[in-house]
């Protein structure tokens, strides 16, 4: 056989040829396919492919690689929204009957709407953006991907859909999410918001797609633009290039702030006042595509409070003409830092959180989104440098927000028994309770032992209370209530309650989660089985008809066992059908969220004499 010719393309072998480029980038060609890769790009494979082994290991081995590969994705495709884990599985449709669509989240003003978005929602709105995430956890781009997206997108986010003609399709979850949408779309639209949809089709390709995939892509975003006159539609591909390169990007922990005079400083402690031109000011709260930081204002105890007469009047000074400096009629903002540092004209700041000035820091963003410039005006700037385990943070936080009435809780995070829940679910439970949103997920810890208020709140509320109703159709509004926040957060309790609340839902989500693998869940939706599952649990672990929080404590855990939970799963399963029977409007979704339901599920287990319920 004669030796495979040699040439300027370097070695050759049965049409195959590789060929050496500067920068030590080899390309290949074989035979009629044309096909040119690069190595650098089957090297973003294998990188990512190391990340994803050692964040599933690390974060969420009990997940599925696909289920995994889902959660990762939706979390770089929404990083410059800063969700936290809960915000981020709220949004996973994925499942059976799904139409396609493995997340869907929706935004107004860059903040997520949860389930109670009719009760937050604000009186006016600029823009309003829904995010869908197809992720497969496989290499290459398929057209039957953007086909299956094309069929099913238009009638789910169609005003005038018959749900009816939806239900046997699709789950429960994407029927409420996509609900959630058109519902805000038709709250707000007095305000004529900007209408944004965003398609996000992320896997882990070395390549960019075909053309062929690109171009039923583009269609799908001329179809999604049409759901209203002024809907703006994109279609974003992320490879594996891309994932890594958000992986390695990160939360920003370190923020850089230019100003235009030399900061004053004192002796007693460290800190800085500094004036910060307006624009400088703007890329100091923007992530790298213009949106919003919200995690710089997690320690901030306000809210964005929307159009009020201040908020009005801080507009009307950036927008005004006259020549005078902004500074001189605005108090500042005030930052805390775990550290700052001075370098030439700018000041380098360590875990920056604004404090103070939230309305000033979103007046501001509004201002140059829409155009504005900063005529060489500035802002005041304090920079404050506080020990993070020690009260100065805390009395500062108290001081700098004490100049007008808060809104009810809005000091609930720096509350003793927020840190008393903290400390003890950390040193008893293995829990780690996030107070600062996404703080210990960006530390790398797993994501089912990494618990935020919101999700404590909904555990307690099935499993102390016996709501699970009220755990089902509320989130963040069970953290602002009054009444309930006291029910829940109380010192009276006993701190090891708020750990066997997590150590019961935990115990029930895998069983649950394994259960689902041979029978399908009505509904498709874990959620829905999962409260109403806790509630169960609290009598048929105490025998008793009314168990007390001290009742609870008395338990045996080890006694809520994988009979135990079939059992009573099939309890819920009847009482489910026999609903159902009856009326089939809403599914499992609507059921599980009215009273009516919980009642029913109680008297189930207190009847049934296997379940021994006495007292």
């Amino acid at each position: 056989m004669p030796a495979p010719a040699k040439g300027r393309m370097g070695f050759s072998s049965a049409g195959c040829s590789w060929s050496r480029k500067p920068a030590n980038i080899s390309l290949f060609r074989c035979g009629d396919w044309g096909s040119r890769v690069v190595s650098v790009q089957s090297n973003d494979q294998r990188l990512l492919e190391r990340i994803l082994e050692d964040q599933h290991r690390k974060l969420a081995p009990d997940k599925s690689r696909d289920d995994f590969f889902t959660f990762f994705a939706a979390d770089k495709a929404l990083q410059d929204w800063d969700l936290d884990n809960d915000e981020i599985t709220d949004g996973i449709v994925d499942g059976a009957h799904d139409c396609g669509i493995d997340g869907i989240w929706t935004f107004v003003d860059e903040r997520y709407i949860t389930a109670d978005a009719h009760q937050f929602l604000p009186p006016r709105a600029g823009k309003i953006e829904l995010v869908i995430l197809q992720a497969k956890n496989s290499s290459g781009y398929q057209e039957s991907v953007i086909e299956k997206l094309h069929f099913h997108l238009p009638a789910l986010l169609d005003m005038g859909r018959e749900e009816e003609d939806l239900v046997p399709h699709t789950n429960a979850k994407l029927l409420e999410r996509t609900r959630r949408f058109l519902h805000i779309l038709e709250e707000l639209a007095s305000s004529f918001p900007q209408v944004h949809i965003k398609v996000i089709y992320a896997n882990k390709s070395a390549e960019t797609p075909h053309p062929n995939v690109k171009a039923k892509g583009d269609r799908l975003r001329r179809e999604l633009a049409k759901i209203t006159s002024d809907t703006r539609a994109d279609l974003e591909y992320l490879n594996a290039a891309d994932l890594r390169e958000r992986t390695a990007r990160g939360a920003k922990a370190v923020a850089q702030l230019v100003f235009t005079e030399t900061p004053m400083s004192t002796s007693l402690g460290e800190g800085y006042v500094c004036l910060a031109r307006l624009d400088e000011y703007y890329r100091f709260i923007t992530s790298d595509n213009e949106a919003l930081r919200l995690e710089l204002f997690e320690s901030n105890v306000r809210d964005y409070a929307g159009s009020t007469d201040v908020n009005n009047a801080i507009g009307e000074t950036l927008r005004s003409g006259t020549g005078e400096d902004f500074w001189w009629f605005n108090n500042g903002v005030t930052v805390v830092a775990d550290a700052a540092q001075i370098a030439g004209k700018k000041i380098v700041v360590r875990e920056p959180q604004i404090v103070n000035g939230l309305q000033t820091s979103h007046e501001i963003y509004s201002y140059f989104q829409n155009g504005g410039q900063h005529r060489d005006r500035s802002l005041l700037v304090k920079i404050v440098v506080a020990p993070e385990n020690g009260t100065a943070r805390d009395r500062i936080i108290r001081a700098t927000n004490s100049q007008t009435q808060l809104p009810a809780g809005a000091l609930r995070a720096t509350e003793s028994i927020q840190k008393d829940i903290e400390e003890s679910l950390g040193h008893a439970g293995g829990y780690y309770y996030e107070r600062r949103a996404s703080y210990y997920r960006n530390l790398g810890f797993p994501l089912d032992r990494v618990v935020s208020m919101a999700r404590l709140a909904r555990e307690f509320t099935a499993f102390v209370l016996r709501e699970p109703h009220t755990a089902l159709r509320h989130s963040d509004a069970l953290l602002l209530d009054d009444q309930h926040y006291a029910q829940i957060f109380s010192p009276r309790h006993d701190l090891d309650i708020y750990r066997l609340c997590l150590d019961v839902h935990t115990r029930l989500r895998t069983f649950l989660t394994r259960y689902a693998e041979d029978r399908p869940l009505l509904g498709d939706s874990l959620e829905n089985w999962l409260y109403p599952l806790a509630a169960m649990s609290a009598y048929t672990l105490t025998r008793l008809r009314q168990p007390s929080p001290r009742d609870l404590l008395n338990i045996d855990l080890d006694h809520l066992s994988d009979d135990l939970m079939f059992r009573m799963t099939g309890t819920l399963e009847q009482n489910f059908k026999s609903v159902l029977r009856r009326n089939k409007a809403g599914g499992v979704d609507r059921i599980a969220r009215t009273a009516d339901f919980t009642t029913k599920i109680r008297q189930a287990v207190v009847s049934q004499s296997r379940y021994h319920i006495e007292g």
